[in-house]
């Protein structure tokens, strides 16, 4: 046989099957193994009936078992035609119980093949039932027998024999070989239903393994192109030698972003947390650092909280906002500081992010206007700050994500009072140190138990 004919006889069993109990973009694996039983069980049924008939076996047990293959076929009805089996399955159990409770003492009770039936009844239930609904089944299946064989023992006189040992071994013979095919074409059924349902799990797993591969390679392409947008560490060391940059992303790229550059006499120095993280956020950092280059090289601005002005404004109208869409959330929070060395003077202006500064074993905390830079209901003007340089002082520009961060014994967040102490405690160390020992800090925190739960960025640096 060729493996055209193969795949031709394949194919037609498989639309044989699916034409009985259902395909699988229809029907659930189980509703279709309810299907099986209902459709399989109502031939046994009709086929025990020409038996019954052909051995003269008693004309009620004939009668109840010719019935109960109409109502096998009902059932099979409205599960496969009208699509409903989960209202059945009480009904359909009652009455498997009911009837074979009565072909119990008219087929010679525990003598005959009706205890090998309720076995095979029990086996179907049993998988067709999840739950409690299948706890109930199996204790209803136990408590039925039980009773049965007690009822049987107390009152021998309600059984039905056979009327001779030869109807009797063809009875239990014909009643065998035939629950063997039963349970063969099934469970055959239930077995191909379970590969076919594997199989296409296989390949939707190896779908989605490919296009998570995808979609992470572009996003890892992606961070690349957000680093070389980001200045690169020789840069900063060069423009403020006695600094550090903390910085990790909760993801491949980052929502937070900074920014350093020197623009004729003034040090610019940027930190800032966009809405989100990841690929939104990562969006949203490469629209604010092209903003705030366009920002910075304009001879008109001169104030740190102009560059604020205008970066809101900017953003406003390259997302289109209007006035009724400040629900949206999108935006950023920042921070901004303009050196001016030959004053000693630094000016800092910040939308939600504050700004630290060390001095004298003490910290001064410089408050943002609480407005972020984006669509708010009230637009409240960034406010100045000018700070005169002392030899010494040491500065902290941040985004929420390390204060934020949920750790330690209790499961709580960092909390902003907590990080102020251990700024505290590093910053006379050196840069490189403060770097180290904020990474142990935050990996002491998060432990095991818990995972980075947004971006992370400290910068810090000290003014000679």
């Amino acid at each position: 046989m060729t493996e055209q004919d193969q795949n031709k006889i394949k194919l037609n069993s498989t639309n044989l099957v699916n034409l009985l109990i259902g395909n699988r973009n229809d029907y659930s694996l189980e509703h279709r193994f309810f299907n099986s039983v209902c459709f399989f069980s109502a031939l046994a049924a009709i086929f025990a009936t020409v038996t019954n008939v052909a051995l003269g076996l008693n004309i009620i047990l004939t009668t109840i078992t010719f019935f109960a293959g109409l109502i096998l076929l009902i059932f099979y009805y409205i599960s496969r035609i009208r699509r409903k089996y989960k209202p059945l399955l009480p009904f359909f159990i009652v009455l498997a119980l009911g009837g074979l409770s009565n072909v119990w003492f008219f087929n010679s009770a525990s003598e005959g093949p009706v205890v090998f039936i309720y076995l095979i009844a029990m086996v179907f239930f049993v998988i067709i039932t999840e739950g409690k609904t299948r706890t109930f089944v199996i204790i209803a299946f136990i408590i039925d027998i039980l009773l049965l064989l007690y009822l049987e023992n107390i009152y021998p006189q309600w059984v039905t024999h056979y009327e001779n040992e030869t109807v009797r071994f063809y009875d239990i013979a014909i009643t065998f070989i035939f629950s063997f095919i039963l349970i063969y074409f099934v469970v055959a059924v239930l077995v191909r239903s379970y590969r076919d349902e594997r199989t296409i799990a296989t390949r939707q797993n190896n779908e989605i393994t490919f296009q998570k591969k995808q979609i992470t390679d572009s996003i890892i392409y992606a961070s690349t192109i957000q680093e070389a947008l980001l200045p690169d560490n020789n840069f900063i060391k060069k423009t403020i030698p006695d600094s550090f940059v903390f910085y990790k992303p909760k993801d491949i790229v980052s929502g937070d972003f900074y920014w350093v550059k020197k623009v004729n006499n003034y040090t610019i120095i940027v930190v800032a947390d966009c809405t989100g993280h990841g690929v939104p956020g990562a969006f949203m950092s490469v629209l604010g650092i092209s903003l705030i280059n366009e920002i910075a090289n304009r001879k008109e601005i001169k104030k740190a909280n102009q560059v604020l002005e205008v970066l809101r404004h900017e953003i406003k109208r390259q997302l289109s906002h209007s006035t009724s869409e400040y629900s949206l959330n999108i935006g950023m929070d920042i921070a901004i500081c303009v050196i001016e060395p030959d004053k000693k003077i630094m000016q800092y202006a910040g939308a939600n992010n504050p700004l630290y500064l060390y001095r004298d074993d003490k910290v001064i905390e410089y408050k943002a206007t609480r407005n972020p830079i984006g669509i708010t209901p009230i637009e409240i003007p960034f406010q100045n700050h000018e700070i005169e340089l002392q030899p010494g002082d040491t500065f902290y520009l941040f985004s929420d994500g390390y204060i934020d961060q949920f750790g330690g014994d209790s499961g709580k967040k960092f909390r902003s009072r907590r990080f102020r102490h251990m700024l505290l405690g590093l910053y006379k160390k050196p840069m490189t140190e403060q770097y180290k020992m904020l990474d142990y800090n935050l990996k002491q925190w998060l432990g095991k138990k818990y995972d980075q739960v947004d971006d992370i960025l400290v910068l810090g640096f000290r003014v000679e």
